[in-house]
């Protein structure tokens, strides 16, 4: 099992991170092209389209999730109804979009506008419902090389389209938004011949509005849990503008944030592995205390190595903006960057409790832990900012990150369905105390950062092979 997920992982990430570790390595060549304005124009654009992300899928990865695992047989009637269905929900999904980016647009962008509408609406609206349920599917059979093989292509074309938009072309901001748009076409393309022509889930457009409304009251509830990401990750750049940050300064934030975001989205190669593993776990639990150990077993082998990779990383974080940032104004962000990168280290034990609520279907729970979290970021952030500037911004990320990791353990509707004990206050202590030596100890020397390097790796490494052994299937 261990050699199983490893694998996924891997073929998840290696193809998605190569491009992105591209991108990462293409920062040296583009952000002397780049201003704090720039990043500034580009997060709050990048927090609107996120923000209304979240409605765009309506929640119904539930329903995908439940027809794929109870009715094996009949599954691709149910989700080729809701493809249709999401088809038609996209075009009024792009009338929504457009309106509130025609509002939201920053003033220095004005001149851009209608191209900026074009660029973010138009992929969404055509392209969207066949990305998104493509994914899925690969993601939840088990069959990770067809988002290897889109996530590898369209993460070269989109950091090429960078390269040469923003450092040759001299377009600032607007290089990104070209080079995403044509990312997403490119992605379009790879995924609708396995989707349409080889697995037949072909949009069936004469839905039963009686399987929609079942699916809905299913799904709804899950969009408030969604859009907490959303608060977590974006909202901070949303709540700068509104409080009439300059846009420079959202620029600095931003720059410190995408870290936290490109960790965020390299583990997403190791979070997509295991989803299926916790669908089996699950499904065995109740009769089975051992699947209910193997469980918890994988989690806490993925909790330590996401807390060995972050704390790495923060480590070397002021080094790797040196080499990386050509921009001595955007270097000052690092020491945000840690505080952020360090709250990311939540998601395995996330996943822990989450995923047994989703799929035991306590989903009209859900809200209480991500959406308190993300209303509680922002209720945080309208307090803290007037008083502290951005450096509140990335704090209160933290302490939202950490309640979202680990409340769901605290639910009543969690302990009633929980078989073994998963010691959240005891994680959550050391990640706070993983956060506070790694802030402390961000500038020491070289030679010392090496030797804390490696004794943390070996630390973490012997750490997840010894739990990785426990929850080999039977």
């Amino acid at each position: 099992m261990l050699r199983k997920l490893l694998s996924h992982a891997a073929i998840y990430g290696l193809a998605a991170q190569v491009p992105r570790m591209a991108g990462i390595f293409a920062l040296p060549i583009i952000t002397p092209y780049l201003t704090t304005l720039d990043y500034g124009v580009a997060g709050v654009i990048t927090a609107y389209t996120v923000a209304l992300n979240t409605i765009f899928s309506l929640g119904l990865s539930v329903v995908m999730v439940n027809s794929y695992s109870k009715h094996p047989s009949r599954y691709k009637w149910v989700w080729r109804q809701l493809h249709g269905f999401l088809s038609v929900w996209a075009i009024l999904y792009g009338f929504i979009l457009g309106a509130v980016l025609w509002w939201g647009i920053p003033a220095e962008a004005a001149a851009d506008k209608w191209e900026l509408l074009a660029l973010n609406v138009l992929p969404v609206v055509l392209f969207g419902v066949t990305e998104y349920q493509a994914m899925f599917l690969f993601q939840i059979s088990q069959r990770p090389l067809p988002v290897a093989v889109r996530s590898f292509v369209v993460g070269v074309t989109t950091v090429a389209l960078n390269i040469y938009t923003i450092a040759y072309l001299k377009m600032g901001y607007m290089g990104w938004f070209y080079a995403n748009a044509a990312g997403m076409l490119v992605g379009f393309i790879l995924y609708s011949y396995p989707l349409y022509f080889v697995e037949k889930m072909w949009p069936i457009f004469n839905y039963k509005w009686k399987r929609i409304k079942t699916s809905l009251k299913l799904s709804l509830p899950v969009i408030p849990h969604h859009f907490s990401f959303f608060l977590l990750d974006t909202s901070d750049r949303l709540v700068l503008d509104l409080l009439k940050v300059p846009v420079p300064r959202i620029g600095l934030y931003n720059i410190a944030s995408s870290f936290g975001l490109y960790f965020m989205a390299a583990s997403n190669s190791v979070v997509q592995a295991a989803a299926p593993f916790y669908l089996q776990f699950y499904s065995k639990s109740r009769e089975d205390l051992h699947a209910a150990r193997q469980a918890r077993s994988m989690t806490f082998a993925l909790q330590i190595f996401f807390l060995g990779a972050t704390f790495i990383l923060c480590l070397w974080l002021r080094e790797l903006f040196i080499l990386l940032i050509r921009n001595e104004e955007l270097q000052q962000a690092y020491p945000l960057a840690i505080i952020i990168m360090m709250g990311y280290s939540y998601r395995p034990m996330y996943l822990g409790a989450v995923n047994l609520l989703t799929y035991r279907e306590h989903t009209k729970v859900l809200w209480k832990v991500s959406t308190v979290a993300g209303a509680g970021n922002v209720v945080l952030n309208l307090i803290f900012i007037p008083l502290y500037g951005i450096e509140a911004a990335a704090i209160t990320t933290f302490i939202a990150l950490m309640y979202m990791g680990y409340s769901g353990y605290a639910l009543k509707e969690y302990k009633q369905v929980a078989e073994v004990n998963y010691y959240p206050w005891v994680w959550l202590s050391v990640n706070i105390v993983a956060l506070v030596v790694v802030y402390v100890l961000k500038d020491i020397g070289l030679g010392y950062k090496v030797i804390l390097s490696a004794v943390t790796g070996v630390c973490a490494g012997v750490g997840y092979l010894y739990l990785g052994r426990q929850f080999s299937l039977k």
